[in-house]
C-alpha cells in the first residue's frame, strides 16, 4: 500500500535508519610563539575555552558514539587579531611555509600530512616592498583557497581516537601572537538518530 503524501512528508527528521548529512567537523588554535605543536579536535565544545564559534566537536579527541565521519576534504582558515604590519606578512609566509598538518589516529602512519603552504592552496607566497615611491609592479598573486581535496575518504568511525597535529619548525613569531588557525574536517557525515 502506498503512504499518503501526509505521511511521506512527515518522515525524515528520524529514522530507524539513522541519517546521512554533509559535515565540516571544525576546530581551532590560538597562536603563540612560544608553542610550536597545536593538538586540535583534543578540547571539545564548553571545555577550556572552545565556544560554538571555536569548535563543534563534542567529545574531545574521538568520534562521537553511534557517528562516523568520512572526511573528502581538509580546509584551513587563518583570521588575524589584528591588522599585519608591512613586515609582519613575510612572517606570516614563514609561518605556513615551516609548519606542518597531519591527521593522526594512534597507531596508524599520518593519514595526511602535508605544509600550511599546500593547505591553504598558497603555490607562491612573497611579500613585496617597493624600491621606489610610487612603484606598482604586477606580482603573482596566489589563489587562496583553503580546501584541501582527499580522494580517498579518511574514515573517521564511532569512538575513534584522532586529531589533527599542527607542527611548526620554527616559533610563529610574536607578531602573529593571538591569531587563529582553523581546521575542518569535511564529508559525509553518518549517525543514529
Amino acid at each position: 500500500m502506498a503512504r499518503s503524501n501526509l505521511a511521506r512528508l512527515a518522515t525524515g527528521s528520524y529514522s530507524a535508519g539513522g541519517e546521512v548529512l554533509d559535515k565540516t567537523l571544525y576546530d581551532s588554535a590560538a597562536l603563540l610563539s612560544t608553542t610550536t605543536v597545536h593538538r586540535l579536535f583534543t578540547i571539545p565544545l564548553g571545555q577550556g575555552g572552545k565556544t560554538l564559534d571555536r569548535t563543534n566537536a563534542t567529545v574531545g579527541g574521538m568520534m562521537p558514539q553511534g557517528q562516523n565521519l568520512a572526511v573528502r576534504a581538509i580546509k584551513f582558515f587563518y583570521v588575524t587579531v589584528g591588522a599585519l604590519a608591512t613586515a609582519d606578512v613575510q612572517t606570516l609566509y614563514t609561518f605556513l611555509r615551516t609548519c606542518t598538518a597531519e591527521v593522526l589516529i594512534p597507531g596508524k602512519d599520518a593519514l595526511w600530512q602535508g605544509t600550511l603552504l599546500e593547505l591553504s592552496g598558497i603555490s607562491v607566497a612573497a611579500a613585496m616592498t617597493p624600491t621606489a615611491a610610487g612603484d606598482n609592479i604586477p606580482f603573482v598573486s596566489p589563489r587562496f583557497h583553503g580546501i584541501m581535496p582527499i580522494n580517498t575518504p579518511i574514515v573517521l568511525a564511532a569512538l575513534t581516537p584522532f586529531e589533527v597535529r599542527l607542527t611548526c619548525n620554527t616559533a610563529s613569531g610574536a607578531a602573529l601572537d593571538g591569531d587563529f588557525v582553523y581546521v575542518g574536517l569535511t564529508g559525509t557525515l553518518q549517525r543514529a538518530s
